[in-house]
């Protein structure tokens, strides 16, 4: 008997001790960060980057910086209540939830289970007995277990996996509230330089219209001309046409405020119609802003994080697939109480127990696990290029907002003396045709000059402001520790797990 056992036997345990040799392996690539090249050819955009500072709370809360309480409230608001911010905290949670159903796929189950199974045995196994003698009632009661080992790594790298996830959907909260901030920034700067074109145009046609009155005036006693009164009833009329398409575009950026914000456009309306002062620029050189090196601005990018931890994610899936290569090995046990009639189910003598272990191996698939290896591997290429053209596109974008902001700052402050340069004109050109040198043609075009370069001098100043908040944006300002909804919103790990 026992010869006949030892080849079964022998089978059994082959496998068994393979299995245990191979405990603690876990198939599949390592993960590893790859190695992001930085082009050492961008321009720089004329910044010197000798201050590589760590950036701090000023990069964090950027918009502080601007010394605008209405901003401030304004961006608050949004970080609380944003649709955008409040979707990426959901899928964040959900991340999580996920997290702590992979973490616990390694470990055992344990159930209760109960029953009463009632029997008749045939006949012809116990002749001579009525149906009532071989009917019997079987009550049993305890606690299951449930163990599948994981010699080869499938729940480890899916907890591996869904880990990866999990910060990738802390980045994305991240991207979510550096997007939002950025954005409130940019449409609040929009605005109130709206408002201050609105109210140069409009102090414009006031001396405007003055002027025709003089025009007209002088018409009137004999020394001006009707083309004199035409042409500046005309200058009239284009700076009033100007003024509705002003108001319109300053409706649309308290409407987009009021998306922003997540509250009624028109209680906004009432807060924001009052025209203000465009924002005061926090820096004006950004050798004097503490942005970092550009590995820290990859470092803060929380897009650069989601596309990292994504990569982390899928190359952790392909040992998941790997694993079903190879056999699943289990171990189920049961201790409770079993008794052939209910009240002896407590009796000392009714304990049972059972221990067991088994193994599954999918010997012939026709290719379906090689596939979803393959897949797996497609997969992971895919987000491997991704995250290398988020990183390529994120160089792209800091540079290109700092050369943006360094320009415009330029432009800004040749058009300022533009502007102070055709005010000046204007006046020597209404003098000279008072005292009769010159037409009022001069005075037309000098008064035209000046509303043209004020009105580009506000747009300018808007421009820079707003080229500033895509700097900040682009360095991956506008999130901090603060927790944010309930969920802290921390920077995302990018090391591998």
């Amino acid at each position: 008997m026992s010869e006949a056992r030892k080849p079964v036997r022998h089978w059994l345990l082959t496998p068994l001790a393979a299995a245990t040799l191979l405990a603690g392996c876990a198939v599949g690539p390592d993960y590893s960060r790859p190695a992001s090249a930085l082009d050492a050819g961008f321009i720089n955009a004329g910044t010197e980057r000798s201050n590589a500072a760590q950036p701090g709370a000023e990069i964090a809360s950027f918009w502080r910086g601007f010394n605008d309480p209405a901003l401030d409230a304004l961006i608050e608001r949004a970080i609380a209540a944003n649709g955008d911010v409040r979707i990426a905290q959901a899928r964040l949670q959900e991340a999580r939830g996920l997290g702590r159903e992979a973490d616990a796929q390694a470990l055992p189950t344990i159930g209760v289970q109960a029953g009463a199974t009632r029997a008749v045995t045939p006949e012809y196994e116990l002749p001579g007995t009525s149906r009532s003698q071989r009917t019997s009632t079987l009550y049993d009661a305890g606690f299951v277990a449930n163990w599948e080992l994981d010699f080869f790594g499938r729940a480890r790298r899916g907890a591996e996996a869904a880990a990866a996830q999990v910060q990738a959907s802390e980045a994305g909260l991240n991207a979510a509230l550096t997007s939002v901030a950025a954005e409130v920034a940019r449409n609040y700067i929009e605005l109130r330089g709206l408002q201050q074109a609105y109210a140069v145009n409009s102090d414009s046609l006031v001396n405007q219209r003055e002027s025709l009155a003089l025009t007209q005036a002088r018409l009137d006693a004999g020394r001006g001309t009707q083309l004199d009164v035409e042409r500046s009833r005309s200058l009239v009329a284009s700076t009033e046409a100007g003024l509705p398409a002003l108001q319109a575009a300053i409706d649309r950026s308290i409407y987009r405020l009021a998306t922003l914000t997540a509250q009624p456009p028109r209680a906004l309306r009432e807060q924001l119609l009052t025209p203000a002062p465009l924002p005061s620029l926090p820096v004006t050189d950004l050798a004097t802003l503490p942005i970092g090196t550009p590995e820290q601005w990859l470092q803060r990018r929380p897009d650069i994080a989601v596309a990292e931890r994504q990569l982390a994610a899928a190359t952790a899936n392909i040992g998941v697939a790997k694993a079903d290569l190879y056999p699943r090995i289990s171990l189920t046990g049961l201790l409770g109480l079993a008794a052939l009639g209910a009240g002896d189910l407590f009796d000392s003598k009714a304990g049972i127990y059972s221990l067991g272990a088994g193994i599954s191996w999918t010997l012939l698939d026709f290719g379906r696990i090689r596939g979803r290896i393959d897949a797996s591997d497609a997969r992971a290429q895919a987000a491997l290029a991704n995250y290398e053209q988020t990183v390529a596109t994120a160089l792209e974008e800091t540079e290109g907002a700092m050369s943006q902001f360094t320009r415009t700052a330029q432009r800004s402050e040749r058009l300022a003396v533009a502007a102070e340069a055709a005010e000046a004109a204007a006046r020597l050109a209404r003098l000279r045709y008072d005292a009769g040198v010159t037409d009022f043609l001069a005075v037309l075009d000098a008064d035209r000059e000046v509303l043209r370069t004020r009105d580009l001098y506000v747009q300018s100043q808007s421009a820079t402001a707003s080229a500033l908040v895509a700097v900040y944006r682009a360095i991956g300002g506008g999130w901090a520790a603060p927790a944010v909804g309930g969920v802290a919103a921390a920077p995302a790990s990018t090391q591998p797990r």
